[in-house]
């Protein structure tokens, strides 16, 4: 595929991911082989990252795209996710997209996730 062809699924895909439109989200990704990692969570399918994924897409409000590189089949986006949540209100993201025959295979996520964690610790 083009490098043009791999950024506008990359692209398409982030847009339906800042639309909450975890269906047309799904049809991005690949049937088979495909992984997920973030410092939070991991899939090695499809299905169960876009359930991840929709479990998290509420809280975002905007996704701003700060820039894009393509090497071949491999896209890294660098955005800022803004949420509705006050102790993460703006969050530097890290994406590096993976894409063969036209389907995303594997998507890396890098972000600080210590106050995503905060939330998440309980007392012993």
């Amino acid at each position: 595929m083009s490098e043009t062809a791999v950024e506008k699924i990359v692209t398409a895909y982030l847009d339906a991911l800042e639309n909450r439109d975890f269906e047309r989200l799904r049809s991005f990704l690949s049937d088979t082989g495909f992984s997920y990692r973030s410092p939070v969570s991991k899939a090695d399918n499809a299905d169960d990252c876009t359930l991840i994924i929709s479990r998290v897409g509420p809280i975002i409000e905007k996704i701003e795209r700060v820039r894009t590189f393509v090497d071949g089949d491999d896209v890294c986006s660098i955005l800022r996710f803004r949420t509705t949540m006050d102790s993460l209100k703006e969050v530097p993201v890290v994406q590096l997209t993976s894409v063969v025959n036209g389907k995303i295979v594997a998507i890396e996520i890098f972000f600080d996730a210590s106050e995503y964690n905060k939330m998440f610790e309980f007392e012993s």
